[in-house]
């Protein structure tokens, strides 16, 4: 068993340079989203009438852009021939994309919300255990942990511990379903899921380290943000004042906001969809991935 793929992370750091210009295209689709997106949340946070409905549909839209964007590239790292405007489209690929990641993002909330209330079920019975039955009830507010023992506070980290690291182990035993959607025209999400097994480390590392540098530069810009207009586009509700009000001017938050979402695209989405890519293709190869 690998740890990591090395050369799944250099092809997606030379995907996004080898392919600038498709790399923007879907980047500036998504940016420009994205930062309507932004604007409207920041609104909302600051109660301004009708803003929230209209960003959550945004928020809709925004997820149908990285889609369309994510199917481009997926489609270019796999060496599909491109079509449409710099590889973005809108039909087949998109659509079985759009319901891949939906049943994905949706089997992620049910498990891992049965999980995690499992979890704090547990930790809970740990603090109570711990209480004094005798002692008054407490007003407001209560830290669970600031209950516990030295024993009980141990078994919850370790039991946050697990939930950790069993969400990581199942998201990277569903990473291959973009690929393996857009290479088989066909919607890959369960039946993908025995060419992760045994990979979940490799995955998870891999897909790290083609997110790092991205990670690294988005901070920087919504620090440099946050220090300079007193708001970044990383949480939007940053920007919100009060009575409909933002603290930073809208245009100015929207130009922030759109730069954001490009460099999400870009430095994000772009590399970690071709490091996917990569290690499909390599597992296809290997043997690893039955045809549907």
């Amino acid at each position: 068993m690998k740890l990591i793929d090395l050369r799944a992370v250099g092809a997606a750091y030379r995907f996004v340079l080898e392919n600038p210009a498709p790399v923007l295209a879907a980047s500036a689709l998504y940016g420009v989203v994205f930062a309507v997106q932004s604007l409207l949340t920041a609104y909302a946070g600051a109660y301004a009438p009708g803003a929230a409905p209209a960003a959550i549909a945004f928020m809709a839209v925004a997820f149908g852009a990285f889609v369309i964007g994510w199917a481009s590239l997926g489609r270019l790292a796999l060496g599909i021939p491109k079509t449409g405007f710099f590889g973005l489209t809108l039909g087949g690929d998109e659509g079985r994309l759009l319901w891949a990641l939906a049943l994905v993002v949706l089997l992620l909330v049910i498990i891992l919300m049965t999980a995690g209330v499992a979890m704090a079920f547990m930790i809970a019975g740990l603090a109570f255990t711990e209480m004094d039955p005798g002692a008054p009830q407490p007003d407001g507010y209560v830290n669970l942990f600031e209950l516990m023992g030295p024993v009980a506070l141990a078994v919850s980290f370790a039991l946050i511990a697990v939930f950790l690291v069993f969400s990581l182990w199942l998201i990277t035993r569903l990473a291959l379903t973009a690929p393996a959607t857009l290479e088989a025209s066909a919607i890959r999400v369960l039946s993908i899921w025995p060419a992760s097994r045994g990979r979940s480390v490799e995955i998870a590392l891999t897909g790290l380290a083609s997110l790092a540098p991205g990670i690294i530069v988005l901070v920087v810009l919504n620090t440099v943000c946050v220090a300079l207009l007193g708001a970044g586009p990383a949480i939007a509700q940053s920007a919100s004042g009060e009575a409909g009000a933002l603290i930073v001017n809208p245009a100015l938050f929207l130009v922030v906001s759109a730069i954001y979402g490009v460099a999400k695209i870009a430095l994000l989405a772009a590399p970690l969809i071709a490091a996917l890519c990569a290690l499909y293709s390599v597992y296809k190869v290997e043997g690893e991935i039955s045809p549907e």
